[in-house]
């Protein structure tokens, strides 16, 4: 029986033609991915006390910024979005260290560390490969979502990127003689059988000395009683329990953090090779640009209005007009319990707009429609804008409440631009409104809000906002 022949399996670093990331490449990749987990270690992890961070917190997303430029500078400085969402994030960054640094850690600090720079943070890296396209801007949404489970679905790539990154150690600390008979070892010369390199002269040193000292130590300190209580004092000072923690956490976060930029450095090699799809995957995109029959979305659209329409009705009626409210209810009351489900609601209509619109045929019936339902959630955000500013008046103002005040003023601009879209079909609508959010959010956090709270409630002489 012939047996079948064998198929060397495939190198998870190569791309689709076969070649590579050289070996000081990924050398480099492994380095960033031992150096950040370190470093979250000590600015992140090591914290004196449980309650409060270390001043540097902020600076562990600093040098994860930095190094993802050093690293995909190469391919991502084409992308104008890139550049967009990197000095934004850089600002974000010099803007939370500044307040740490000064001691003014509040609300406004918390969401710009743990939630506006991590976000940003993976957009830069995604779109790293200089390939962004803003009139499709949902295949960047779908890496963006991948990019938090990707660091789990990569670890294949672990040991590869290290047996390379062990090879380019090698050669670079390689005696030139090793280096000159290179390739008749790889032919079966055998003139390297007395010469040793260098990382393997450092090896062997370590693997001698280290057990050497330990029990050379260990009777010196049994002879000597002074040796033996000053070696104790040194080693007392020494928490192992603690040291072993924390060498145990960069253990854990460094095949993530290499996986994770592997990732991202196997996307920007497909990117570079142009693997673009198949003819027949272009086709079936083509068969199915428009999956939603447009006499279906048609009718759920126009119920949809119709419920809107009941409820905008009741918003003039009472809340807009300053009407009596229903017994049992103050204004205070009844702007508390609706606002989020409004900012709900708005965000639904906001989807529901760009499902119709991508992925149903356009019709003139549909686009007004579309119209009128931009008319309507305009209304909605209004009534949520109105119970927020009663809420305000009643209880004062805080980080969140300003941070939502403002977010629907720039909701306000991200419906003028949907209803710009439907006559613009050329306009770029969820980048723009994307540039839009961080522009808000970096405007806002610069702009000093905890001085604005402190202004609006000392003028209505609010003492302590609720």
């Amino acid at each position: 029986m012939n047996a079948a022949p064998f198929t060397p399996r495939r190198d998870p670093l190569a791309a689709p033609d076969g070649s590579k990331p050289s070996d000081r490449r990924l050398l480099a990749i492994a380095g960033a991915a031992i150096i950040l987990p370190t470093l979250f270690d000590r600015l992140v992890f090591a914290w004196s006390d449980s309650n409060t961070y270390t001043p540097w917190f902020d600076g562990f997303w600093l040098v994860a910024l930095v190094a993802v430029v050093i690293l995909f500078f190469r391919t991502a400085h084409r992308s104008r979005m890139w550049c967009f969402t990197t000095i934004a994030t850089a600002m974000l960054c010099v803007y939370a260290l500044a307040m740490h640094m000064a001691g003014s850690v509040d609300d406004s600090w918390t969401t710009t560390t743990f939630l506006a720079i991590p976000c940003l943070l993976m957009m830069s890296l995604q779109i790293s490969d200089g390939g962004f396209d803003p009139h499709h801007p949902w295949r960047t949404v779908r890496r963006w979502l991948l990019g938090w489970i990707s660091p789990l679905t990569k670890l294949n790539t672990v040991g590869s990127v290290l047996n390379h990154a062990l090879n380019a150690i090698r050669t670079l600390s390689s005696d030139p003689e090793d280096t000159a008979t290179a390739d008749d070892a790889t032919t079966g010369g055998t003139q390297r059988s007395g010469q040793m390199t260098t990382a393997r002269r450092i090896l062997l040193i370590i693997v001698v000395a280290v057990p050497l000292l330990i029990v050379l130590t260990s009777l010196l300190a049994s002879s000597d009683l002074v040796f033996d209580y000053a070696l104790r004092n040194v080693i007392g000072s020494i928490n192992i329990s603690e040291f072993l923690l924390h060498v145990l956490l960069i253990a854990i976060l460094f095949p993530f953090c290499l996986s994770l930029l592997m990732q991202t450095e196997i996307s920007n090699r497909l990117r570079i090779h142009a693997c673009a799809p198949s003819a027949l995957a272009t086709a079936q995109t083509s068969q199915h640009e428009h999956p939603i029959d447009t006499t279906v979305a048609a009718v759920v659209l126009a119920l949809v209005l119709l419920l809107y329409a009941m409820f905008c009705a009741i918003q003039f009626a009472f809340l807009f007009s300053g009407r009596q409210l229903p017994d049992g209810y103050t204004y205070s009351q009844y702007a508390r319990e609706g606002f989020f489900q409004l900012l709900a609601v708005v965000g639904v209509n906001l989807a529901g707009y760009a499902l119709v619109l991508c992925k149903a045929r356009r019709t003139a019936p549909l686009t007004g429609m579309l119209v009128v339902l931009i008319g309507e959630t305009a209304v909605i955000l209004a009534s949520a804008l109105w119970r927020l500013h009663l809420y305000i008046a009643a209880y004062g103002l805080t980080w969140l409440r300003l941070e939502s005040m403002t977010f629907m003023w720039m909701l306000i601009a991200v419906l003028v631009l949907c209803l710009v879209r439907l006559f613009v079909p050329r306009l770029p609508l969820a980048t723009i409104a994307f540039m839009l959010v961080v522009v808000w959010y970096v405007a806002l956090v610069l702009s000093n809000p905890n001085n604005i709270i402190d202004s609006y409630n000392q003028a209505r002489q609010i003492t302590d906002a609720l």
